[in-house]
């Protein structure tokens, strides 16, 4: 139980990590970057939930499995938005201005915030 607990927390720190990373990346107008460090967040918030309810998260069809069962179990639709949006700007990198990383910004870290809320873990 307390490695569960810890692979929750270093996901979740990993998710933190990486949205401050993405904000110094775009601030670098490095918008390729910026969209990496955004899925890589979405991802580890992903997994923090995953961990935490002994779901699988080792392949993106996982992901989309959580996504849905939380969809389903919430309500929340912005979940589903912001784990499209995180993904898309993954796939869509090369093709992304800074006007579409600037406004997907917020989105994925509103996601990854409610992620960690969903999975009881306190944001340090």
């Amino acid at each position: 139980m307390q490695d569960q607990e810890k692979k929750t927390q270093d996901h979740a720190r990993a998710a933190l990590r990486l949205l401050e990373d993405a904000d110094r990346e775009f601030g670098k107008c490095n918008i390729g970057e910026t969209s990496e460090k955004l899925w890589e967040a979405a991802s580890n918030a992903i997994k923090a939930v995953c961990v935490r309810r002994g779901w699988q998260h080792e392949e993106y069809t996982h992901f989309r499995e959580a996504m849905q069962l939380l969809l389903e179990e919430t309500g929340d639709k912005s979940l589903y938005t912001g784990f499209r949006i995180a993904y898309n700007g993954h796939l869509f990198t090369g093709s992304m201005d800074d006007d579409d990383v600037d406004t997907d910004r917020p989105v994925v870290r509103r996601f990854v915030d409610r992620l960690l809320a969903v999975a009881g873990v306190e944001a340090e």
